[in-house]
């Protein structure tokens, strides 16, 4: 008996919008790539993470590395913005759950140690004293402290907090 093309046609598409609506690995993004495919091309629309990503550059970010794993510092992670949930952006994974997270003249202390940033950018010109000093916060479990590599131009977890666990995306795996 055969099958006939329509019907295995529709049956994969109620399958396919089945998984997308019933979104069984919580994934916070509506785009139907990120939660059939699990990758999800985005496009930086600013300078905040130079000189690793510039505004134009196009990024994959992978939903399945946060399905699998947890994220690691220095993770480049996309994710829903605490203010705006319709808007997505990218920064650092700095601090983890249970850190403790503090910057003293640009320096960036995890846990009382100076971390090494050799990706940070290196133009100070639009440093100020609150861009450059932080005082130690606690990262609280299921949370997440972001940072963006142009720390003078960022608006990151400084400013508004950390980042839940739900709201992360994707793990960027490819700059195109």
């Amino acid at each position: 008996m055969r099958i006939g093309f329509w019907k295995l046609f529709t049956a994969l598409g109620l399958l396919l919008a089945t998984a997308y609506l019933l979104n069984p690995f919580a994934i916070p993004s509506l785009d139907p790539r990120a939660r059939l495919l699990g990758l999800v091309p985005y496009a930086i629309p600013a300078n905040s993470m130079a000189p690793t990503l510039k505004r134009g550059d196009v990024i994959v970010a992978s939903v399945w590395a946060y399905i699998l794993g947890e994220p690691q510092r220095g993770d480049l992670v996309v994710f829903e913005a605490p203010r705006t949930p319709e808007v997505n952006y990218v920064k650092r994974v700095m601090g983890l759950p249970g850190d403790r997270v503090a910057m003293r003249d640009g320096q960036l202390f995890i846990n009382g140690q100076a971390l090494a940033e050799p990706y940070l950018n290196p133009d100070q010109s639009h440093a100020t004293p609150d861009s450059l000093n932080m005082e130690e916060r606690l990262v609280p479990e299921g949370e997440f402290f972001m940072l963006g590599d142009n720390r003078h131009n960022s608006n990151d977890s400084r400013y508004w907090g950390m980042v839940a666990r739900g709201k992360l995306i994707g793990r960027v795996e490819k700059t195109l």
